[in-house]
């Protein structure tokens, strides 16, 4: 990011910033189409929540500039990314954990993944025919419109506009108390949606700090101990979601013996052999296995935020940004 960022008009640097993001979109988009690059999905979802937190952030500097349609366009597309990089990430969890089964329970977990397989195929085949049908229109649309603003010109030589330095300023100060107040509700493992709250809030301190670093390096590790924070809080976010859908796998694999047994029964000569085999195949007992294996996941990665960031263990991190930033009263970051 060019230096003097900080020192241009706040609606040139915040359209600069998001063009860049949008630019990163653009380039992902087309290596979506390539099987072996793994890493596509991920770069283009990352690409479109830096632009959407971007345009959040900075929504007084580019609202002439962005309609409630382009917008929800834009969010709609970036929930669309969402369940197949989820699917994603609860498959590379699950297939390690085979090691910590007992055999019995291993024909459970070769059930679930199938399933998941099977679902992230079908997400992500979704999500490239939305993504050619809609993207392209909608990166052009936002580029003809990020690339044009309208300003006032003060002649007055005593007039003083405001720079993107201070603009950015005040979003960091309102930012970093928004995650202060969320960390702060966390009580327990099972307070999921101020975790969740809280990780947003730590990506998007993270996501308006890091294009600030050439001219603020000393917030270098603070945006490491961010990018820390958030990925353990996305962990945790990840076995709650996990806890959730094993839940609702155990409750759908034990209809689906319920249903097979009552056919079965039915038969004008039921065989008891049969039965009886189908008796002892319960895939819900390895789900519930798995369920122990999560949980016990979900509770070290609490105890992981609650040593660095709860009961009062972060006021040293926001006394340094505010140090680093300017929050601590100065105008300018």
């Amino acid at each position: 990011m060019d230096p003097s960022l900080l020192a241009r008009a706040p609606e040139e640097g915040a359209r600069l910033l998001a063009l860049s993001f949008l630019d990163q979109a653009a380039a992902a988009f087309p290596r979506l189409k390539d099987p072996t690059d793994t890493e596509a999905l991920h770069d283009f979802r990352v690409a479109l929540r830096r632009l959407r937190s971007c345009l959040r952030a900075y929504r007084p500097q580019l609202d002439d500039s962005l309609s409630k349609k382009r917008r929800r366009r834009l969010r709609d597309l970036a929930q669309a990314t969402g369940p197949g990089r989820d699917t994603e990430v609860q498959i590379e969890w699950l297939r390690p954990q085979s090691q910590h089964l007992a055999a019995s329970h291993r024909a459970s977990l070769a059930w679930l993944l199938a399933r998941l397989d099977e679902r992230m195929r079908k997400a992500q085949h979704a999500l490239i025919d939305q993504l050619d049908d809609e993207f392209p229109g909608l990166e052009q649309s936002l580029r003809r419109k990020l690339t044009v603003y309208r300003t006032e010109i003060h002649l007055d030589p005593q007039a003083r506009r405001p720079t993107f330095g201070e603009a950015t300023a005040a979003i960091l100060r309102e930012q970093s108390q928004e995650l202060e107040t969320h960390l702060a509700r966390i009580e327990d493992a099972d307070d999921e949606t101020e975790a969740h709250e809280a990780r947003i809030s730590a990506k998007r301190l993270r996501y308006l700090l890091e294009p600030l670093l050439d001219d603020l390096p000393a917030a270098a590790p603070l945006v490491k101990r961010l990018k820390a924070l958030q990925d353990v809080l996305g962990e945790l976010h990840d076995a709650h979601v996990l806890e959730t859908g094993l839940h609702d796998a155990a409750a759908t694999a034990s209809s689906d013996r319920a249903f097979k047994l009552f056919q079965l029964s039915v038969e004008p000569a039921p065989d008891e052999k049969v039965l009886r085999a189908e008796r002892s195949r319960s895939v819900e007992s390895g789900l519930i296995a798995l369920g122990r294996l999560n949980r016990a996941r979900r509770d070290r990665l609490f105890q992981k935020v609650e040593e660095d960031w709860l009961q009062g263990r972060a006021a040293e991190f926001f006394g340094e940004l505010g140090a680093v930033t300017g929050l601590g009263g100065q105008e300018t970051p």
